[in-house]
């Protein structure tokens, strides 16, 4: 075994636990669904030198700052600061303010251009074990092309990166650390080479229909092309479905993949910056929906599974609630300019 591959396993091991102990917290910290708790700001990242908006300040009884919050390279971020919040305790309040630390960073991992985000979004793949229902990319990871240098991997709620020379692996320990099938693919051309050892593998693409159809990606037994209106994103209008299954299954995919790969290459360019969310169900969570804020009183609500927008909502605060119900989550993300989010006077 190489060193490579046995630090591999290791930081596996490792992940095993993270997944364990995050599905403990859930446990251990949900309330019953009929005594659900309103929502709430979590936590805001900002520049320290600037501060925090000053509403933020305001709308939270307890308050803690975790500084520095500095994601490692290569992600660029626009924070070097994070604040939790909380309306329940000081306890609860330093929690979170470690958690919307990760949680930005590993946000901010995926929309750095080559750092595993890019501006594509438009490449899935599912490394072995069976959609079973169609796509799910709520808390899903990214595996990038580092070119001669490897692959990277970037974990939400992990603040630093997984490297290693075989995409699959990293690929599989991505998967079984975020208990999602599905992982973001970036920097890995049109065609990918993929050693299946599950013999289930599933990849989907984005591409533009009037430049035809990419090569198939990996080694597909079952593959079929649908078109996908990605409206304002500089994505593509076709998607390529690739399964190693069946032609069941990757039809299930075609049905179920166009707006989620929408809702990802759209949120790349919205720069998140806070966490709005139900302040009892636990540190881990997996935000499912993004509230955008597009003008003074104005915000919209995206969500994975949709390719409508909710809203326009005069009221974040409502919004998000609106988003946390639909979509069963715990939390959303806040973005567009900060300015928008302060009450009116």
């Amino acid at each position: 075994m190489s060193p490579s591959q046995s630090g591999l396993i290791r930081c596996t091991s490792r992940l095993s636990l993270l997944g364990f102990l995050a599905t403990l917290s859930v446990v251990t910290w949900s309330t019953p669904a009929q005594a659900r708790t309103p929502g709430g700001l979590i936590g805001v990242g900002y520049q320290g030198h600037i501060g925090p908006p000053e509403w933020v300040e305001r709308s939270c009884k307890y308050t803690a700052v975790h500084f520095p919050c500095h994601c490692p390279p290569p992600t660029v971020a626009n924070f070097d600061t994070a604040k939790g919040c909380s309306n329940e305790s000081q306890e609860w309040a330093n929690r979170d303010a470690l958690n919307s630390c990760i949680s930005l960073c590993a946000k901010a991992a995926k929309d750095t251009p080559g750092a595993g985000g890019g501006v594509n979004g438009g490449v899935l793949g599912r490394p072995g074990s069976s959609t079973r229902g169609g796509i799910s990319i709520d808390g899903a990871g990214t595996v990038a092309a580092l070119g001669a240098e490897g692959f990277v991997a970037f974990i939400p709620f992990r603040t630093e990166p997984l490297f290693g020379t075989k995409k699959e692996q990293l690929a599989d320990a991505v998967a079984e650390a975020t208990r999602v099938p599905w992982v973001f693919l970036d920097g890995m051309g049109e065609s990918i080479s993929w050693e299946d050892p599950h013999g289930s593998a599933a990849f989907v693409q984005a591409y533009w229909n009037e430049h035809g159809a990419p090569r198939p990606i990996g080694h597909c037994k079952h593959s079929l092309q649908v078109s996908c209106p990605l409206e304002s994103v500089k994505l593509g209008d076709s998607l390529q479905v690739c399964s190693g299954e069946s032609e069941e299954d990757a039809k299930t995919i075609a049905e179920t993949s166009c707006a989620p790969l929408r809702y990802d290459a759209l949120s790349r360019t919205w720069k998140a910056w806070g966490l709005f969310g139900i302040p009892d169900e636990g540190p881990y969570r997996v935000p499912t929906a993004t509230v955008l804020a597009v003008g003074p009183q104005k915000f919209l609500g995206f969500m994975p599974a949709s390719l409508e927008a909710v809203g326009p909502y005069e009221d974040w605060n409502k919004l998000a609630e609106e988003l946390l119900e639909r979509t069963e989550g715990t939390t959303v993300w806040l973005a567009g300019p900060v300015k928008y989010y302060s009450p009116q006077e």
